[in-house]
């Protein structure tokens, strides 16, 4: 059996699944670790505490995690009771969340539509919404290829799908009447963060007059912004874009040349058409005040030493 350590080295460490399963998975420990009366009660709070901060720290990009992490930490005071309740709640809401934003999608998603990379989020949504979806091209997500994921799931529904590198993506979206992706994070001002190359796509989606559409549950919104014209910010931009090894890009590169290797970039609100949650389209106004919540929970955690 794997230790705590262990699952969250992995949420920490993986790369091969999108926000939703690294959420879940975050939720579940959280309320394992409540539960586990093997522990003394003073342990568990002592492993939550440490736990927590360890997921909200792992993932710079991925805004759910801390917002899932508070959302269970806020009722600390409460016990671990109320803390486990807390978490299988969050979970119970998670599980229902797609099926409420593919009826919220149905009057935009359909026709032929593009995507890039893999999102949980997205492959539900379409599969809801199959019957008048008639055809997907994926960008296959480099340097990763998750995509390719993506494709293979959609094809297995029965979904008719197309596969082609990101770079062409500006070549096959006149056939399309739709761009839909996921997101990572929602930043407070409707900004978000995704698989590098979305930010790429909606500006070509822009060109081309076509609808883009970004598919995320609420709990994705961060109290985190893109300070766009402050080059002293730069660095703290950057960090949320979380750069890996630069031989996934160019394995044994000579010397001299530089590779870099960044999992995400940012897309600026006024390129999307619709932010589409669990709860329906969602505006500045309502991310800014889910974000507020989000900010008083991150503080509670920082403030928490049982």
């Amino acid at each position: 059996m794997e230790t705590v350590e262990q699952r969250i080295q992995q949420v920490c460490a993986d790369r091969e699944h999108g926000s939703r399963w690294l959420v879940k998975e975050a939720i579940t420990i959280l309320r394992d670790i409540a539960q586990d009366e093997q522990r003394p009660a003073s342990e568990r709070l002592r492993v939550l505490a440490i736990s927590a901060r360890q997921l909200v720290q792992a993932r710079p990009a991925m805004g759910a995690l801390s917002s899932a992490v508070g959302r269970v930490i806020q009722v600390h005071e409460e016990g671990l009771e109320a803390m486990a309740a807390a978490a299988q709640q969050l979970l119970n809401d998670y599980e229902t969340a797609t099926k409420r934003m593919a009826e919220h999608s149905r009057p935009y998603l359909k026709g032929h539509l593009m995507t890039c990379s893999i999102s949980g989020t997205v492959l539900e949504v379409l599969v809801a919404l199959h019957e008048q979806i008639e055809h997907v091209t994926v960008l296959e997500g480099r340097p990763r290829y998750e995509g390719r994921a993506m494709a293979q799931a959609l094809h297995e529904k029965g979904i008719a799908v197309t596969i082609i590198t990101d770079a062409q993506a500006d070549i096959f979206l006149p056939q399309c009447q739709g761009v839909v992706v996921g997101a990572d994070s929602i930043l407070v001002n409707g900004d978000i963060l995704n698989k590098a190359g979305t930010a790429l796509l909606a500006w070509a989606a822009r060109g081309h007059g076509i609808p883009f559409y970004v598919l995320s549950e609420t709990l994705k919104i961060s109290p985190k912004r893109w300070y766009e014209h402050d080059p002293a910010r730069i660095n703290s931009n950057m960090a949320l874009l979380e750069e890996k090894e630069p031989e996934e890009v160019f394995a044994a590169a000579p010397v001299g040349i530089e590779v870099r290797n960044f999992y995400f970039d940012h897309t600026l609100y006024r390129l999307l058409t619709h932010i589409i949650t669990e709860n329906g389209l969602l505006e500045r106004r309502g991310i800014r005040e889910i974000a507020v919540t989000t900010r008083a929970n991150e503080r509670l955690l920082a403030k928490w030493h049982p």
